[in-house]
């Protein structure tokens, strides 16, 4: 009987869970107004919730991501995943902040805008107008360099190659300073190659404070964060300017992957001096409200609707078509549906913002991970659904795309300008289908070897830009420039890198000789070896300029790029020397004539090198 009673007490208990359970999700279906909301990707809020939620589930490792999503003036969907201090168990939560990084560049749009409704900024005069005389010193040409050039980032920079992190404990400097202090060379002639800018972004906050009498901090302050009651949001590059990012932003630590373990990088507190172009910090609430005015065709930031719609008026495009690539520094992706937005990064994580204007929906993603994790490629295609290669290439024709582009946001002068040649991209290579639609347009289809993934395609259109010294393409944020020669200068590259290796290996076999008592002499045995030497550490100096830069997280200090540049001066005199030595000898008839060639053109490489590609040169970095 004991049994029999054991068994119904189960069965009971069974039958009041099992019942039970559908009771709570028919409340949390009643309770949720949004759940039959359906995104632009076409699902309904109920089924992007659990799709996210697996993002979460699937993806094999991350540290951690907050996620919203609106639709309208309605937060449809908040999402906290991870934590952001795994050592101490910290969940990302409302709580949490995370760096924007240059979706700081909105607000320098949004305020330069502000700016030309009230008549105080014409977009197309020359910036330099409003700046101090003599702001800039290092023009290549006397082109206006206009604020449209600076909103679309064409105005020639080159990326700048000095110091403009600096660590927490460092003094600060103002501004007016770091921008004169970081300025690059200008290397293209305004309007003619899109290169990104950071440097180009914070001159046009700058402009800002020069118009409005005040800091660049505070009119953002006072014009969008208290317009729009964001209280959690600091811009200034110490996060002085907001108490709480202040005592919250040391509490968020950075992580990274290796060998699917997770490292802890600290706090990752870098101050980014230049700031408009990409130092604000803030929670998720914060971006999301940011987001939701700009998504807001009554236009909150604006005295005017018609001043957002100028905002959001194209003023770039792909080759001759009508597919937009920027809107007055607001970047367009093509999904299912087009949206506008911007995407950030720093050395401490990465930060994401999108909006459709026709359905105002939007999406915001920011993760403690400067690489980045699955949620942010993930997500968006979950909210806007996925480009198909039928939406502009469905009359297009197969193309070979062959050759190598060097992209135009780098180097291409100074002690850093062998970087282009290591980041050259031959999309013949890609693994994809080129397509051609007739207008400048070219898009390429790469199947997803994934069926689980909820795109079977990834699509990446690129239009045709022509450029002064020959073809190039325009992806969103910047071009790529074709070079025809790149493989000659990425040979002479690879040959100076070879020989220093060649000269370790000579030296390993004079250290043996030496070792066993053989000597080995003859005329310009020496000059020889004081050649292999220079060449030796002409290398190990390139080598410590991309070691400097990366330490200061993609700078050089003036004086550690003196330093190295002086040093290389020295090895090619040595190197220039030691091959005249060898002309010498041969032209004396002195023995070892094959040495001595060889000597000859292993320098000729070597001074090649350093001078085509500048490492010698730490004035134009």
């Amino acid at each position: 009987m004991d049994i029999f009673k054991k068994a119904a007490a189960a069965l009971t208990a069974a039958v009041m869970i099992f019942s039970y359970i559908p009771a709570v999700y028919a409340d949390a279906e009643i309770d949720d107004p949004y759940a039959e909301v359906v995104v632009p990707s076409g699902m309904d809020v109920k089924k992007l919730r659990m799709e996210i939620n697996d993002v979460g589930k699937i993806i094999p490792q991350f540290a951690s991501a907050e996620i919203g999503v609106f639709v309208g003036d309605d937060t449809v969907y908040t999402g906290y995943f991870g934590c952001t201090d795994a050592e101490n168990n910290i969940a990302a939560d409302e709580t949490s902040v995370y760096e924007w990084g240059s979706i700081s560049k909105t607000l320098v749009w949004v305020s330069v805008m502000q700016l030309w409704e009230q008549g105080k900024i014409d977009l197309d005069r020359d910036v330099r107008e409003y700046l101090p005389q003599g702001f800039f010193s290092r023009l290549s040409y006397d082109d206006p360099i206009t604020m449209m050039n600076l909103m679309n980032h064409n105005a020639g920079w080159q990326e700048t190659s000095r110091k403009a992190y600096y660590k927490e404990g460092e003094p600060l400097v103002g501004l007016e300073q770091i921008l004169r202090d970081i300025e690059p060379p200008q290397v293209f002639r305004p309007g003619e190659v899109t290169a990104y800018s950071n440097y180009g972004a914070a001159v046009a906050g700058y402009v800002v404070e020069c118009i409005s009498g005040m800091s660049f901090a505070d009119y953002v302050h006072k014009n969008i964060f208290e317009k729009l009651g964001m209280e959690k949001t600091a811009i200034l590059p110490d996060h002085s300017d907001s108490a709480y990012v202040y005592e919250k932003r040391p509490q968020m630590k950075s992580y990274g992957w290796m060998f699917d373990n997770l490292i802890d990088m600290g706090s990752c507190l870098y101050y980014i001096m230049p700031y408009p172009a990409g130092a604000a910090t803030g929670t998720l609430d914060d971006l999301m409200t940011y987001a939701k005015a700009l998504a807001d065709p009554d236009a909150p930031l604006f005295a005017d609707k018609s001043t957002q719609e100028m905002f959001y008026t194209p003023t770039d495009h792909y080759g001759t078509s009508d597919i937009p690539i920027n809107a007055h520094g607001l970047w367009f992706e093509e999904h299912a549906v087009r949206t506008l937005g911007h995407n950030g990064a720093t050395m401490a994580g990465q930060a994401y913002m999108s909006f459709d204007p026709v359905s105002r929906t939007g999406l915001v993603i920011m993760v403690n991970e400067p690489a980045g994790n699955a949620f942010l490629s993930d997500v968006p295609d979950l909210v806007f659904g996925s480009l198909s290669p039928e939406m502009y290439g469905a009359d297009s024709t197969d193309e070979d795309m062959t050759g190598y582009y060097l992209p135009a946001r780098t180097t291409f002068r100074g002690m850093l300008s062998f970087s282009p040649y290591l980041e050259a991209i031959d999309l013949s290579k890609l693994g994809g289908q080129m397509q051609n639609d007739g207008s400048g347009v070219h898009q390429l289809v790469v199947k997803n070897p994934n069926p689980m993934e909820n795109s079977k395609y990834s699509v990446q259109l690129f239009g045709e830009r022509r450029h002064p010294d020959g073809s190039g393409l325009a992806i969103s944020s910047t071009d790529l420039i074709y070079d025809g020669t790149y493989l000659i200068k990425l040979i002479l590259l690879t040959l100076y890198v070879m020989l220093a290796a060649v000269s370790v290996f000579i030296f390993m076999i004079e250290l043996k000789f030496r070792k066993h008592g053989r000597q080995i002499s003859f005329a310009g045995h020496r000059s020889i070896l004081a050649g292999h030497f220079a060449r030796l550490v002409s290398v190990v100096l390139m080598l410590a300029t991309y070691a400097a830069y990366a330490e200061n997280k993609g700078g050089i200090a003036y004086s550690a790029g003196a330093a190295i540049g002086v040093m290389q001066m020295v090895c090619m005199a040595v190197v220039g020397i030691s091959a005249l030595y060898s002309i010498i000898c041969l032209l004396r008839m002195k023995p070892q004539p094959v040495r001595n060639i060889l000597n000859i053109i292993c320098c000729t490489i070597s001074l090649s090198a350093v001078l085509y590609f500048e490492m010698y040169n730490y004035w134009t970095m």
